[in-house]
């Protein structure tokens, strides 16, 4: 049976408790970094304000103080000797979800996971620190990539695809379809019967009662489902199970003596990461490893590779190898590379992994020093939903998020387009860093478990902001208001939009550039 217990004794000694300032004074929608005083970033930040326990003040201090004392327990983090200072408040954009709360409390949780595995490594205690418009902008990074001075905004297969919305039935309802590979898209237009285009699917799709368009396209693997509110999605059974679980689970599935990591100048270097993962919280995640550090590889098929605009948007800081799940000799180099791994994370359909001897039991008994999996999914991998698939879109539609943005009569995404996916990201990083701490005191292997829909229901749980407050936010992120940087790339100069999170004593930074998918060779430097 998997235990979830936190066993940190050994370390509460060293351990303070987290002190958060949420500053509400910052001025909104400007969303550059606060002065440092060198290049390393080990500089000043405004001091936070002195309280005992998290400390907050304002609007802010429901949605923020409580959330990541909540969620730092969930992770088995022990009180932080760290101070999180953030500043700034909702709304930051137009939309009734508090989502620069939500984004800020997953980024500073991150950031605390990171300072804490840094100090058993031998580091000091160190402040962490963010702005909420810039928590804001991590949940849209894709918007700030140019190549060569141009824009790189998500591809036409996520952005443009016709399918990709939300679609008016018989009944009044509404169902969204993705179709982000080409496999998704032709299958759904094969069951509709329709042209790709806006109008011909809208059409079809008018013949169809919601409930038995979203079971026709679960028996065939396709991702599509009816926008809900809340309400209806806490009494489906499979929203009920998602709420009696944690955002992140963090199960310990195998047992073994502690694997202490050396003094290093970042909390992740050293730690080997497979991202065997697909858009978009997969990559995400190890991206954000990448950031403290950690050496990741990212291995796909020649033939499901994401879309380019993405790949350079998630595959920064990251090499990149081609491994082939359906050809034996790869599996076989896969479960020799992840032999000599600390963290394997994988985001595809439920099972693909189990039926190749690379599920989470598996790689444990492969790494008996112990090794930290992760599965993604969508809805979950327990449930009467456990086996279906899908995206961030169909999280937002089936938890709530899409009703609240646009209403019932035409349900539409959160205003930075992604939520759950990269939110999903910075979650499961924290997770993943929390369960390396605990192997480096009391060993052993974890499993380490996010779905998108609960996610947006997370994001719920912070409440929504009253009409007034909204009106008058901006529509949208203005990429002047944020500062980013640029690197020299294989495919040009690419300016992006670099780590929000600032530690003062380990600044997060990406040491590579994104490379052409395939560049690499399946092996560990």
């Amino acid at each position: 049976m998997a235990e979830r217990s936190s066993i940190w004794s050994e370390i509460a000694s060293v351990a303070g408790r987290v002190k958060l300032a949420v500053r509400s004074d910052a001025p909104l929608g400007i969303g550059r970094a606060p002065e440092q005083a060198g290049a390393n970033g080990n500089g000043s930040v405004r001091a936070a304000l002195p309280a005992r326990g998290i400390a907050v003040n304002r609007r802010n201090e429901a949605q923020i103080s409580a959330a990541l004392d909540t969620l730092l327990a969930g992770l088995g983090l022990p009180p932080a000797g760290d101070r999180a200072v953030i500043d700034g408040e909702d709304p930051v954009i137009a939309s009734p979800h508090r989502l620069g709360s939500a984004s800020a409390t997953a980024l500073a949780a991150q950031g605390l996971a990171a300072a804490q595995l840094w100090r058993l490594r031998g580091g000091e205690s160190q402040t962490v620190s963010l702005r909420l418009a810039d928590a804001v902008a991590a949940l849209d990074t894709n918007l700030f990539m140019r190549l060569n001075g141009h824009s790189v905004r998500r591809s036409d297969v996520l952005v443009r695809e016709p399918l990709n919305r939300a679609y008016r039935c018989a009944d009044g309802r509404h169902v969204v379809f993705q179709a982000t590979y080409a496999h998704h898209r032709n299958g759904l237009l094969e069951l509709l019967g329709a042209a790709n285009a806006a109008t011909a699917i809208e059409v079809v799709a008018a013949r169809w009662r919601a409930g038995e368009l979203e079971e026709a396209c679960a028996a065939r693997n396709l991702p599509a489902a009816v926008a809900r509110t809340r309400a209806e999605w806490l009494e489906h059974p499979q929203g009920r199970m998602l709420a009696a679980q944690p955002v992140a689970v963090i199960d310990k599935i195998a047992g073994g003596d502690p694997l202490p990591l050396g003094p290093a100048k970042r909390p992740a270097a050293g730690i080997r990461v497979i991202d065997a993962t697909h858009v978009i919280a997969g990559p995400g995640l190890s991206r954000t490893l990448a950031e403290h550090g950690a050496d990741v590889l990212h291995v796909l098929a020649p033939r499901l590779m994401d879309p380019w605009s993405i790949s350079l948007d998630t595959g920064i800081g990251k090499r990149s190898a081609f491994i082939d799940l359906d050809l034996p000799a790869d599996v076989a180099r896969l479960r020799a590379l992840a032999g000599e791994a600390d963290v394997f994370v994988q985001s595809y359909s439920p099972g693909s992994f189990d039926r190749r001897g690379l599920s989470a039991s598996d790689l444990a008994e492969l790494r008996p020093s112990g090794i930290v999996y992760v599965s993604i999914s969508c809805y979950g991998d327990d449930g009467p939903w456990s086996m279906r698939g899908g995206f961030d879109p169909q999280a937002q539609a089936v938890a709530g998020i899409m009703a609240t943005e646009g209403g019932q009569g035409q349900p539409r995404p959160v205003p930075t387009l992604l939520l759950n996916d990269y939110l999903t990201a910075y979650l499961g990083a924290a997770a993943v860093l929390a369960a390396l701490a605990r192997r480096s005191v009391e060993g052993g292997s974890y499993h380490v478990r996010l779905a998108l829909a609960r996610t947006a229901m997370w994001v719920q749980e912070f409440g929504l902001l009253p009409a007034e407050s909204v009106a008058g936010s901006p529509a949208a992120l203005r990429i002047e208001d944020f500062a980013t940087s640029e690197m020299e790339t294989p495919f040009g100069r690419l300016r992006y939009l670099p780590p929000v999170t600032r530690l003062s004593r380990t600044p997060a930074f990406w040491e590579r550039p994104p490379c052409p998918p395939g560049a690499s060779p399946p092996e560990w430097e």
